[in-house]
Formats: C-alpha cells, structure tokens, sequence
C-alpha cells in the first residue's frame, strides 16, 4: 500500500463517519476532545502528572543549585549527574505536558511539525539519561579498578552523551506520516490533521533494536560494571596496612625508642609479602602501603557514593521498564473498540511511573549530601515522636488499671496469709503478763 492510498483510505473513513453522525455539524474539530475512554478519569491522572512534574522540577533545579553553589561540579561523577538532572529537566518541562496532552486528547490539533517531532522529543530525553548512567559507571571503573588509565573529561562525556541520544531518535520520523484534512475537507477542517505511523515500514523491528541497544544493553554493561567496582572496594577495605621503620647508626638512646617501637609495630615478614626490611643501619622512618595504586582514595567514601549510584540506576530502569514493555509489544496487539479503553489507562499509567523517576534521583541526592548534623536532628525528631506516642499509650494504660479495684481474696487465702506480729511495749509477751 502506497501513501496515496493510505490517505484515500483514512480520507474515506472520515467522510463515512461524518455522514453516519449527525450531531458532527456543531462540533468545533480545532478543540481538543478528551478520549471516550479516559472522560470520568481524566482529572486524575492530570493530577498526578501535576505532582510529578511540579516535585521533579523543583528537586532537579535544587539539585543543580547545590552543585554550582558547593563546586561539586569539579568532579567528574557529580559533573554527569548535573547533566543527568538537565536531562529530567527537560522530562519534566517539555516532555510529561506534550506527553499528557497527547495521551489525552482524541484529535490531533498540533500541526504537522509535531507529528514528526513530539515522537523524537519524547524518547531522547530518556535515552539521554541511560548513556549518562553507562558514562558514569564506566567512569568509576576506570577511577577504581584501572587508575593509571586516564579520564575521559567529563565535557566531552556529555556532549557525546546528547548527540548520540538525538542521532538514535532520527530514523523514529521516517515511520511518521501526517495527513493535513483542511486540505481536503474544506476550511472546517483547516489546523486538524490526522498523525499515525506507517505500519508498512516494520516500526516494530526498529523499537526492538532500540530497546535492545538503548535499555537492555547498557542495563547489563551497568551492572557488571557495577560488580567489578564493588569487589574491587571490597578487597580494598578487606586488605590490611603495614607501616615499616628502619633504623641507623643505633645508639643506645635510639635502641631503647626502637624497642618502644617495635612493640607497638607488626613487622612484616620476606615470606608473607616478599618485603625485604632491613631493621638496622637506618635513621630515617619511612611508611608503605600494600596498595601503591592509589593511597589517596577514600575507601568509605567511594563505597557511600558507590552505593547511591547503584540505587539510582535502579530506579531508573525500575520506573522505564513498563513503559518500554508496553510499547514494545503494542504493535503486536490488535486495537479494537473492546479494549482500546484499557489500552489507554494502561499506558498512560505506565508512562506516569516513567516520570516518578524524575523525582527519585533529587530525593537520593539530598539523602546523600545532607550533612550528618540534619539527618541526626531528623532522626531525634522522629525518635522523639515514637516515644511521646508510647509514652502517651503506656500513660493511658495506667489510668485504665488505676480505675480497676483489686481482687479481694478469698476465706481459704485470707486463712493463708502471714498475720502481721504484735509488738508489745513492755517487751512481755502475754503468758508472762498472767503468770506474773
């Protein structure tokens, strides 16, 4: 099936369904009309998708404040993140209202340059942050498992990051085709057009190579190298520090500071690490560590930092993978008038989830940078709330037992218990008091 025929067909159906309604003469095709199935629903997903972008607009701008305020740009890491929140930006900006509109409404009124443009607009975003989370975990490889190996700068990282992720979404306008109907339907018509994909180029096969190279991939690349830098810090923290002191021209006063020493000091052996120490004939102290690479690399810290990565990505492929799913086998799914509504609410439900990941990276980032000051005076005041709760519970319980009177015992107890002695004053006990 050629184009020309395809707008025939789509042309033909239009007219068939105008002339089968009737009530179409008064019905005003340059505004928006909400799908059928999402008319009783609609309010709340807009509600929800006003949370999200409101929630992930103000966390990524915070985000970007805190970096350039605290210089935390001059890393390489935190550099990409900036760059990872321009991209949710950019979600939450342009994306999750062009995104719900077109979700939302049933006839499409944005004109031919959105037709071919919205589709790229939506996916290059995303695709963006998955490059920015495998530049990232190839960054810290090279940083820790290979650091004689030079960095990539970061700059560079990011404008390879966006120009791949714009040459990957081109080829998405080829299976696009607009049908302008004021062209052929007269001046009621003129601004509505009709947007839909051309099945008879196998769309299909194009999402299932960009789900493959753009989710599935770099998913896999992330997590294994992920692993190689966990058992690389791992080993680090595991592996102990020797420190080793060698003395010259010994005088009596520096044997008795060496013997001092050398009770405080373990020595290492030439069999358990093939050092040679010569323990004499030295004046000067020198210190070695058995890691050579890299001395200056703070262990916990790189393993906090390591830590929140991996939650991040997470997240993220937690939050896309639905969606991705969903438009992977729509195209295998025949549509119909049963259940084109659970179509719809499915996916924009789907793509609402997508986009909590626009608010999960700035809640992640906060709980890693907040100084422990904050997060102890947060903690108290959650602790002080737990206990003023128990503290109330355990007082009303009090004032329930004090209301309930005590059991009174019976004649076979009474007869039991110890009688209480009698002290007399005179220290005489009766039978002395009758025999005197």
């Amino acid at each position: 099936m050629t184009v020309a025929e395809s707008k025939e067909n789509y042309l033909a159906l239009i007219l068939q369904w105008i002339e089968n309604n009737n009530t179409t003469d008064h019905v005003d095709f340059t505004q928006p009309h909400i799908k059928r199935s999402l008319r009783y629903v609609y309010p709340i997903f807009m509600f929800l998708h006003a949370m999200v972008g409101i929630v992930g607009l103000v966390g990524n701008v915070a985000m970007i404040t805190v970096m350039g305020k605290r210089t935390l740009y001059h890393d390489q890491t935190f550099f990409l993140l900036g760059n990872l929140a321009f991209s949710d930006l950019i979600k939450c900006l342009f994306v999750l209202p062009m995104s719900l509109a077109n979700m939302l409404i049933q006839n499409w009124i944005f004109g031919s340059f959105m037709c071919f443009f919205l589709p790229m607009i939506q996916l290059f975003p995303i695709h963006a942050s998955m490059l920015t989370f495998l530049t990232i975990a190839i960054d810290r490889y090279r940083q820790i498992v290979n650091p004689f190996k030079a960095r990539v700068p970061a700059g560079l990282c990011t404008i390879a990051v966006w120009v791949a992720a714009v040459c990957v979404v081109l080829p998405h306008a080829v299976y696009i085709k607009y049908i302008d109907l004021g062209a052929f339907l007269g001046e009621r018509f003129n601004g509505i057009g009709i947007c839909y994909v051309n099945m008879e180029k196998h769309i299909e096969e194009y999402l299932r190579a960009m789900f493959v190279t753009l989710y599935a991939m770099p998913l896999a690349i992330i997590a294994f190298l992920y692993v190689k830098v966990s058992a690389e810090l791992k080993a680090r923290e595991s592996s102990p520090i020797y420190v080793h002191y060698n003395v010259r021209n010994e005088s009596p006063r520096d044997s008795q500071f060496q013997d001092e020493i050398s009770s405080k000091v373990t020595w290492a052996t030439d069999s358990e690490h093939g050092i040679n120490i010569n323990s004499t004939n030295s004046k000067d102290f020198t210190e070695r560590a058995t890691h050579d690479s890299d001395d200056d690399l703070d262990i916990a810290k790189e393993k906090r930092t390591h830590n929140y990565l991996i939650a991040m990505v997470t997240f993220f492929a937690i939050c896309w993978c639905p969606l991705n799913i969903l438009i992977l086998v729509n195209y295998f799914v025949h549509e119909d008038e049963d259940n084109t509504g659970h179509i719809d609410i499915t996916y924009i439900t789907f793509s609402w989830f997508g986009f909590l990941s626009t608010c999960v990276n700035p809640i992640l980032f906060a709980s890693w940078r907040m100084p422990s000051t904050t997060k102890d005076r947060l903690k108290g005041y959650f602790r002080f709330s737990n206990k003023r709760r128990r503290s109330s519970q355990a007082s009303r319980t009090t004032c329930a037992e004090s209301f309930v009177a005590p059991p009174t015992p019976s004649p076979n107890e009474s007869r039991r218990l110890p009688k209480k002695p009698v002290s007399y004053s005179n220290g005489l006990s009766p039978y002395h008091a009758t025999v005197l």
